[in-house]
């Protein structure tokens, strides 16, 4: 993994300077700010569903952060190239309920946390104001290519009698992108504590992501502002490992929205 980052940075910065030979302007930039995440387009069998585990439940955005550099490429005075490397901290969750037979219920708090390297490479285009040329609207469109560091999933919730009204905490954790069974933790009220293994071996999240990134900020001199939209391509689910457990034809995309601050060198 490491020596796959390294490459995409090397060919990353190559590709910018040989870029930055022909005519046009070449700037390298530095972005910083927070983002809020969230799955979409979450299907079973080809129904729309809003959680896996509750329909009565919807992923809701957590706030990360997301941080890197650009190497903004003129063109012409009105579009340039502009490819960047960021590290993302992305973050999503659900809470909710779900009856496991006529007496028992599951409550659970749920939270995703995933670590990625995020590459967009955007087309940029930039109208600059009358009263200053120094200052500028920018519209970016293009692609973003992404691969999962780490991560984690916590859960943490309670099975419930509603008749007796006897609960019992569950807890558990996973590593994302780890092949290791998936596991979590039942304790009673006496404090007695199980643990329960689960039918899951691998993580069923993909490690790399692909999609669109749309953006759009201000210009003011070397400082930007801005905003971001990425949306996902391709199915973000591990399908071969949902499968494996008789859940068919799980589908969601990746969901993430950026506001940024940035400084050109």
């Amino acid at each position: 993994m490491k020596k796959i980052i390294a490459i995409i940075i090397l060919s990353l910065c190559c590709t910018s300077m040989v870029l930055a030979q022909g005519k046009g302007s070449f700037r390298v930039g530095i972005r910083v700010g927070p983002n809020v995440s969230n799955l979409y387009s979450l299907r079973s069998d080809g129904e729309k569903i809003t959680t896996l585990y509750s329909n009565k439940a919807e992923y809701k955005m957590k706030v990360g952060v997301r941080a890197g550099f650009v190497f903004d490429i003129g063109i012409t005075n009105v579009i340039s190239i502009q490819p960047g490397i960021y590290y993302s901290w992305q973050r999503w969750g659900s809470k909710g309920q779900v009856k496991m037979t006529d007496t028992l219920y599951f409550q659970a708090k749920e939270v995703l946390s995933m670590q990625q390297i995020q590459i967009p490479i955007l087309v940029n285009f930039r109208k600059t104001f009358k009263s200053n040329d120094q200052h500028a609207f920018i519209f970016g469109i293009g692609p973003y290519f992404s691969v999962g560091l780490t991560g984690q999933d916590v859960l943490d919730g309670k099975y419930i009698n509603q008749y007796t009204g006897e609960t019992s905490d569950i807890r558990g954790k996973c590593y994302v992108y780890k092949d290791e069974r998936i596991h979590y933790y039942v304790t009673d009220k006496s404090g007695y504590t199980e643990k329960i293994n689960t039918d899951l071996y691998t993580h069923p999240y993909q490690r790399f992501d692909f999609g669109i990134t749309m953006a759009a900020g201000f210009e003011l001199k070397k400082f930007y502002i801005g905003v971001a939209c990425d949306l996902g391509i391709l199915n973000s689910a591990n399908v071969k490992a949902w499968e494996e457990i008789g859940i068919k034809g799980y589908s969601q995309r990746n969901l993430n929205l950026q506001a940024t601050l940035g400084y050109y060198f």
